[in-house]
């Protein structure tokens, strides 16, 4: 059997002293870095609604348009614009991209999760 035992070693109080002021400058900066991480969270969900919005009107926005507007509407959201004949190619530029892709999710049950949730009877 092992036996451990504890030794306590004092510090002196500029040890005490360089600790507490390294602590405290961490603590700065983790309060700093929180500060961001809340400023940019808030900033994503105000730019977020924004997007929703815009896709959300895109058709009026688009049909009521000058013709300037609507080229900036379209060089907003499409990116690599070809006319093959008369079929238009082109790529969604990001998020818009996403939200396609989740608009067409072939297997939408596997959003549920459980048997009975999220379903409405």
């Amino acid at each position: 059997m092992l036996l451990f035992t504890h030794v306590c070693k004092s510090i002196t109080q500029d040890e005490y002293d360089k600790k507490a002021y390294e602590l405290k400058q961490k603590q700065y900066e983790l309060n700093e870095k929180q500060k961001q991480l809340i400023e940019a969270d808030e900033t994503f969900s105000v730019i977020l609604f924004k997007l929703m919005d815009l896709a959300s009107r895109a058709y009026e926005l688009f049909k009521f348009s000058k013709v300037e507007q609507k080229r900036q509407l379209i060089s907003f959201v499409l990116s690599n614009l070809k006319l093959k004949g008369k079929i238009l190619e082109f790529e969604l530029k990001k998020p818009f991209n996403v939200l396609i892709n989740l608009g067409n999710c072939q297997n939408r049950s596997n959003w549920l999760g459980r048997e009975d949730s999220n379903q409405v009877n």
